[in-house]
Order: C-alpha cells, then structure tokens, then sequence
C-alpha cells in the first residue's frame, strides 16, 4: 500500500484493479506473474478509474493496484512523493509465531535426505505438525504479543 502527496503540478493516476484479491510475496505479486501482454491489454481494456491529481491532493494506493502515474497532458511541471507503507497480514503474524520454533533443538536437527521421499516424507511433515501445534499451544500470547509488536514497528525488511 502506497500514499501518494501531490506537490507540485497534476498528475493522472489511471487505475487498474489487482487481478487478484490482495496480492503478496508468491501469491500473483506483480514482478513474479509478470507477461509482455499485461500492458496492451490493461490499455485496450482502458482503466478501471482515473484520476487527476493536484498539487496538495493525496490517493491512497492499494497494494495490487495497477497504475499508471502520468502528466502528459498537463503544462506545469509535475511532482509527487511516493510513501509505502509496510502492511501486516495474518500469514505474517503466523511467521512471527512460526519464527520463536528456532528456539526448540527438535526444530533445529537436520531432515536426512532419505526423508524427504515419500512414504517417510509423510511421517515427517506429520511430526513436524504435531511439534508445531505443541509449540504453538504452549506460547504465551501476551509475551508474543510484545515481541510481534517491537518487529512490526522495527522490521525494515519488505515482507507483506
């Protein structure tokens, strides 16, 4: 999610809906499903909104949002800030709970090889599930609570 801050000029914002309802990381993030035909159909299709926006005017820009920020027909010379805002999701309150594993030897010992083909595969994804809801039933949320705040505010790292 981005605010835009119109300073100076206009600029037109054409708009395209996310193909997909709240796109992230590997689920149909922009850079990863990209194809040479995405832009001339979203122009032969024409924008789903357009905005002009003018100099002291802010759009707040969904994540997923296709847009094509332009000022070519507009005379006065054309600026705007760009802020991204780092979103939380409930798959990232899951990692952060998932990451205090790291913690427990059993979550730390090595997989051998031969446990990765099936049928033993199978054995260890259902041990390491049971080792999981254990850890996870045993966590004290209001502790957690306080270390996944401190990583919300502090977490430079673009993970939505």
């Amino acid at each position: 999610m981005a605010v835009i801050v119109q300073v100076a000029g206009v600029k037109t914002w054409q708009l395209w809906t996310p193909p997909v309802p709240a796109p992230m990381r590997e689920y149909n993030e922009s850079f990863r499903v990209w194809h040479e035909d995405f832009i001339p159909q979203w122009e032969a299709a024409g924008p789903d909104l357009t905005i002009d926006l003018a100099a002291g005017q802010t759009l707040l820009l969904p994540r997923g949002w296709v847009h094509n920020p332009h000022a070519l027909n507009h005379d006065e010379p054309s600026l705007h800030l760009t802020f991204a805002i780092r979103e939380r999701t409930p798959l990232w309150l899951a990692e952060q709970l998932v990451a205090r594993a790291i913690e427990q030897p059993a979550f730390r010992r090595v997989v051998l090889p031969r446990d990765l083909e099936q049928p033993a595969l199978v054995d260890q994804l259902a041990e390491a599930w049971r080792a999981l809801v254990a850890f996870l039933g045993e966590l004290d949320m209001t502790e957690i609570a306080a270390i996944v705040r401190q990583a919300a505010v502090t977490d430079l790292e673009y993970t939505t």
